[in-house]
């Protein structure tokens, strides 16, 4: 049975929170899904599907985004047909279970492409650390101008960045900072193939301290995972070289967030850049906000606005291919799943 009447081609929904809908899915997005499935253009509720299963048994395909329903098995029992699910965003750990993974179902995230935006506002952090913009900017306002311009490092080669994680987006800057500004990149990684650091002309440490202690911006890209809670600690930060820069747009957790603001209190040479804390319900209300080396936004750094429209197209694009019987281009395992941040 096709509920929507259409044989030649398969069943989709969206299920996602109706306010994130239209932030993923663009009406181009939503012409082609139409012209690929039979969909009805509507958001599924979990609750709708499981108050009525038998609407449902037809359906192959789910378009979801922020706010999607957790697949167990009582969700799954209601979509007996499910073969694929299209994520228009980045970590699917808060809606995946066993029982999906047991259904052998097709996933696809928009990870690599929510990187994109990350890795451009990382890029552009680096920089400005690397001009020492900040500390210029900080020193400016509290009306000093004893500054030596010529110590300032810029970004061409001598200047060395340092990566923590080479996931998806720690990969991407290190391409972009490589092919544009020729900067040398170094990177912590413990998981990472040798065959990830040739590729992107990176050099391997295997020591945090030593790349905190080796490089003059520092940017934190690690997965939040229990293993990686409190990675970055206030000692490392201690151990950056002068003016340097560290860049946190991955979760703050994985930052010993008091010992953090100790050696920024310590070190009012170095600078914070963060994206991201532990807290973020208040962040005005952090004391790292009120120390003159940092610099806190909202965790912005993911996509936004029309940045979200991309990672819908994607989810579109990887649904043509797996329409087409072709490999996809980030079709997700229950271990990869895992390390998404």
């Amino acid at each position: 049975m096709t509920h929507l009447g259409n044989q030649s081609k398969p069943r989709s929904i969206y299920q996602i929170e109706p306010f994130q809908f239209s932030r993923i899915y663009s009406q181009s997005a939503l012409k082609r899904i139409e012209e690929l499935t039979c969909n009805d253009g509507m958001c599924t509720s979990r609750d709708s599907i499981l108050a009525a299963p038998e609407r449902f048994v037809d359906v192959e395909i789910i378009f979801s985004g922020w706010g999607a329903s957790k697949m167990d098995g009582e969700l799954l029992a209601a979509l007996p047909n499910l073969k694929a699910y299209f994520y228009g965003a980045g970590s699917v750990r808060y809606f995946v279970t066993d029982a999906f993974w047991q259904r052998q179902i097709v996933l696809s995230s928009a990870y690599r492409i929510n990187a994109i935006p990350v890795a451009e506002f990382t890029i552009a952090s680096i920089i400005m650390g690397l001009k020492q913009a900040w500390h210029l900017s900080a020193l400016l306002k509290s009306g000093k101008e004893d500054y030596d311009r010529w110590s300032i490092r810029g970004t061409y080669y001598g200047s060395k960045v340092g990566l923590i994680s080479l996931g998806a987006i720690g990969q991407l800057v290190a391409s972009r900072l490589q092919q544009q500004h020729q900067v040398e990149v170094y990177a912590y990684d413990p998981y990472a193939d040798d065959s990830v650091f040739q590729a992107n002309g990176i050099r391997r440490i295997d020591d945090l301290q030593t790349l905190f202690k080796s490089c003059d911006v520092v940017s934190l890209h690690a997965p939040w995972l229990k293993e990686t809670e409190g990675l970055v600690t206030g000692q490392m930060l201690r151990s950056l070289p002068a003016n340097g820069t560290f860049i946190n747009t991955s979760r703050g957790a994985i930052v010993r967030e008091q010992e953090m603001l100790e050696a920024l209190q310590e070190r009012p040479d170095i600078f914070a850049v963060l994206d991201v804390i532990q807290d973020e319900s208040a962040y005005a209300l952090s004391p790292l906000a009120c120390l003159p080396n940092v610099t806190i936004t909202p965790h912005i750094a993911g996509a936004l606005g029309y940045e979200c429209h991309r990672m819908g197209d994607f989810a579109v694009d990887e649904c043509e291919r797996y329409l087409a019987k072709q490999p996809l281009e980030c079709s997700l395992t229950k271990k990869s799943a895992e390390r998404l941040a």
